[in-house]
């Protein structure tokens, strides 16, 4: 596990995530313009806060959000088998999730266990939202506000950190939910 620990790796592995993440929403949305300088704009911005290792839980949500788009256009536009998609989730969500272990200071023996739940709750939520006709973009932002309450739930719970609580996360997830299912373009993937 010392690989998980080289800072140089770390950025590049993390920098590498966030390109094949934003590689799928340039291939879809080449006719937008501002929409693309928008998201390029702020994967500038985490590609920054990446390198000088700044707001680890932004940089988390953030490329949950590219991976989860990344994966739903591979699996819907591509056509890439389920199983493949499911075992990229658990690999991808479980390096992200470690890495936010180690940047708010999770410890115990327990850390294990909450990798694997955190992997397999995102996964579960990547196979339910498969089945809705919503847009990919809904998708994501759907398992980036997932992302946001287990981070919270371990930022405050699990690192006992008393500057935040635990129901500011869950009142800004369900606000978010309830915006994003209120705004959603029911009608498909076309």
């Amino acid at each position: 596990m010392a690989f998980l620990h080289s800072t140089i790796l770390r950025r590049v592995t993390l920098t590498f995530i966030l390109l094949w993440g934003i590689a799928p929403f340039y291939y879809l949305n080449q006719d937008s313009a501002f929409l693309l300088w928008t998201f390029f704009l702020s994967a500038g911005i985490v590609l920054y806060f990446i390198w000088y290792e700044v707001s680890a839980i932004f940089i988390l949500i953030y490329l949950s959000f590219v991976t989860a788009y990344a994966f739903n256009v591979f699996l819907f536009q591509f056509s890439i088998p389920f199983y493949v998609a499911m075992i990229g989730i658990l690999l991808v969500y479980g390096y992200l999730f470690t890495y936010m272990e180690q940047k708010i200071g999770i410890l115990g023996n327990k850390r294990l266990i909450y990798l694997l739940l955190f992997s397999l709750i995102i996964l579960q939520v990547f196979l339910i939202t498969s089945f809705f006709l919503i847009s990919p973009i809904n998708q994501s932002l759907i398992i980036a506000v997932t992302s946001y309450l287990f981070v919270g739930y371990c930022y405050t719970i699990l690192a006992k950190h008393s500057d935040n609580n635990f129901y500011h996360y869950v009142l800004f997830s369900a606000l978010a939910l309830f915006a994003i299912f209120t705004t959603a373009d029911w009608s498909g993937l076309v």
